[in-house]
């Protein structure tokens, strides 16, 4: 009942009794009592007043169920990892389109086996569980859906010119603010379900000694705190709305708008891994695929992978 009565002080945006809030759930005055001091407990600042009632004044920057304004959302506040939970709510067979969202992550994960450090309260951690029925080889595309429908979100919320280096960094100023892991179960020539993970650095302060050339917030760069919720229904929004276009029509109408936000064209870059390849990136062709002129003049299209921007000093990022 704490989140009914929750979401009553937010629509009232006045003082209301707890003889009123009793009666308009059919239950005794103690037990509004009990769940409001159950929200206080949570950080919610509520009000009271004797002969006017309870009052919902600015919260603190809060993740719960109630807080999140998507219709398919599962909350945890601990969790070794919104990715991990959302391959086990997969062996539930739980529905396309699952979100899962947590307060605090403590084993998060990134690209390549690298760690994400999450910091409760600044950090928003979250994963979506699709099933789209394409091929394995066309799974990374849906990185690359995430990063627009995120950057357009970021640009929504915080007005900050968000930008894609691909495949799968967000950056702001040249530093990351958000990075994106694809991870999929699936046979040789169909997908069982797709996990999207997002982390995004809304509120830190400051980061280690190794990150702080690296990295950034949107706090960092805008002076301003921002409530991690108000990120969730922006990207969940567009992020569904192309995945349906996607499941229809296929990546390739895509190309334009993400070329629009990727940060490699025209750098000079640099691929890790198998192949290593030096060139100019002249952005994603209709398969979502890197393309990357070399000094010979030949074209690769370098499919996945880690890439680097080159700094002017010639080092890579």
């Amino acid at each position: 009942m704490k989140y009914e009565i929750l979401k009553l002080l937010k629509e009232k945006r006045d003082y209301i009794s707890g003889e009123e809030m009793a009666k308009h759930f059919g239950v005794s005055r103690t037990a509004v009592w009990k769940n409001i001091t159950k929200l206080k407990n949570e950080g919610y600042n509520i009000k009271s007043v004797s002969n006017r009632g309870y009052f919902l004044e600015e919260t603190n920057d809060i993740l719960n169920i109630s807080e999140i304004d998507y219709n398919n959302a599962f909350f945890l506040e601990t969790v070794d990892s919104t990715n991990e939970e959302c391959k086990r709510q997969a062996v539930k067979g739980k529905n396309d389109g699952l979100l899962v969202v947590c307060d605090y992550q403590s084993a998060g994960k990134g690209r390549l086996g690298r760690t994400w450090v999450s910091e409760s309260h600044d950090n928003l951690c979250m994963s979506f569980l699709l099933y789209p029925d394409i091929s394995p080889m066309k799974a990374p595309q849906l990185t690359l859906l995430t990063g627009m429908a995120v950057c357009e979100a970021i640009k929504e919320v915080t007005g900050l010119n968000a930008g894609i280096k691909w495949p799968n960094d967000i950056l702001v100023n040249g530093k990351k603010v958000v990075g994106i892991l694809t991870e999929l179960s699936a046979e040789i020539d169909c997908i069982k379900y797709v996990v999207v993970g997002i982390g995004i650095n809304v509120n830190n302060s400051s980061f280690s000694e190794e990150l702080k050339n690296k990295a950034t917030s949107m706090y960092i760069e805008t002076g301003k705190k921002f409530y991690r919720k108000d990120f969730i229904k922006p990207i969940a929004d567009r992020l569904m709305e192309y995945y349906k276009q996607f499941c229809a029509e296929g990546f390739a109408h895509f190309t334009e708008k993400y070329n629009a936000l990727c940060l490699n064209i025209g750098q000079e870059v640099k691929t890790i891994g198998r192949e290593e390849i030096d060139g100019t990136a002249l952005g994603i062709n209709s398969e979502g695929c890197l393309m990357i002129k070399d000094s010979t003049g030949k074209i690769h299209d370098v499919f996945t992978g880690e890439v680097s921007l080159r700094k002017k000093d010639n080092s890579y990022i």
